[in-house]
């Protein structure tokens, strides 16, 4: 029976590169919003509607019930912020398949951020995500706990 992988962690700590490896090992097919949203919209993350978000959401999301379908892992790599979305997407990725795991990426923030400032800097590919912005996105991060009662695999990527 194939499995959702969920990724979860905060802008900088190292989730995609986290997703990456399981991409390969597992073998999965995975889904990143961010890569979906740079494609579709540019790398200017202001000019992300709600409208925007669950329009890649939604692609997304059917394109997972197929590949699930198909006998194939998934990996979301999305972050899961917030404790209400974590709960939203593991009930709607159990109704896919009873597989369901989430892969919690821990990192200093002050790493993290030095991270994503240098990746803005150096890869105009990626997002563009400013100190202003990332101290803003980090009010709505809620950090994952074993008390939530997901299953859950901890990572800690606080090397550089």
């Amino acid at each position: 029976m194939p499995t959702i992988h969920l990724i979860h962690g905060f802008i900088g700590f190292g989730k995609t590169t986290i997703a990456k490896r399981l991409e390969k090992e597992l073998p999965a097919i995975r889904y990143t919003h961010d890569e979906l949203m740079i494609q579709t919209y540019g790398r200017n993350p202001e000019d992300f509607s709600q409208e925007r978000f669950d329009i890649i959401d939604k692609i997304i999301k059917e394109k997972t019930i197929e590949e699930i379908k198909n006998g194939n892992n998934v990996i979301l790599d999305y972050g899961f912020w917030e404790k209400e979305t974590r709960k939203k997407y593991y009930n709607w990725a159990k109704k896919i398949t009873p597989n369901v795991l989430f892969h919690a990426v821990q990192c200093d923030l002050l790493l993290a951020k030095k991270r994503v400032l240098e990746r803005t800097k150096n890869h105009i590919e990626e997002f563009y995500i400013d100190e202003e912005i990332f101290n803003d996105r980090l009010k709505r991060f809620e950090p994952m706990t074993k008390e939530e009662g997901f299953p859950v695999v901890f990572y800690k990527t606080d090397h550089t």
